[in-house]
């Protein structure tokens, strides 16, 4: 072959081969959402890549947001308040309810040592229980004070010894042993105590709603008074 059609040949191999050549597309910009490559480049997600040697991970943001610091103190607040309020409520309930206990106890104290004060503690407690089983009763008044200020009910009430025996209770008197009887039987009846031993017998003193020296239709005897 003569050098001429030598060259033209090697010329035309270069064309050739540039034609045919595949240029390499360039590469798409990729991202990764919840771990999987896909290609274009708009992100959607609030999730974030970070990349770790080779590998890209998938980093993601709380999907609840924490509450403020702010929020969380006013929360605290509100219910601190309520809190507050309830606490308010319940320790003015217990003053009112220890200030009536300490009236009813004075009144007990007093009528029982007035009617039963040289008897036995039975005869002591069945008083206290004609008292409130009267305060219960739909027949009389609801208070102890109304039970006991119900006209022609009771004789120390129109005598003035009931008025004589509320002074010495306010004086302190209550705690000596004349009338301790008397005031712990008071405060046994309104612990809710209706059950007596006397004369080996059990009593339930919740059924009597009448006492005296002498009843025509008595029950039962307790001391110095008949009950029924």
């Amino acid at each position: 072959m003569s050098l001429k059609r030598t060259v033209s040949f090697l010329l035309a191999m270069v064309i050739l081969g540039s034609v045919f050549t595949v240029m390499p597309a360039k590469a798409a910009e990729t991202q990764v959402i919840s771990g999987c490559v896909i290609s274009g480049v708009s992100n959607a997600s609030s999730e974030a890549t970070e990349e770790v040697g080779e590998t890209l991970v998938t980093v993601k943001e709380s999907e609840v947001p924490m509450a403020s610091a702010e929020k969380l103190l006013a929360d605290q607040k509100i219910e601190e308040a309520k809190n507050a309020k309830k606490e308010k409520k319940i320790a003015e309930e217990t003053k009112e309810s220890e200030k009536n206990y300490e009236k009813a106890l004075r009144l007990l104290a007093a009528i029982v040592y007035c009617e039963a004060g040289g008897q036995c503690y039975a005869g002591r407690l069945a008083v206290a229980a004609v008292v409130m089983n009267r305060v219960e009763s739909d027949g009389y008044p609801n208070t102890i004070k109304g039970v006991l200020w119900q006209p022609y009910q009771f004789g120390p009430i129109r005598q003035g010894k009931m008025a004589r025996e509320l002074k010495y209770y306010d004086q302190g008197l209550y705690k000596y042993p004349e009338r301790k009887g008397s005031l712990q039987a008071a405060k046994d009846i309104l612990a809710g105590i209706y059950t007596v031993e006397y004369n080996g017998q059990t009593i339930d003193l919740k059924k009597y709603h009448n006492f005296n020296g002498h009843l025509s239709d008595a029950k039962i005897r307790i001391s110095g008074h008949d009950f029924a």
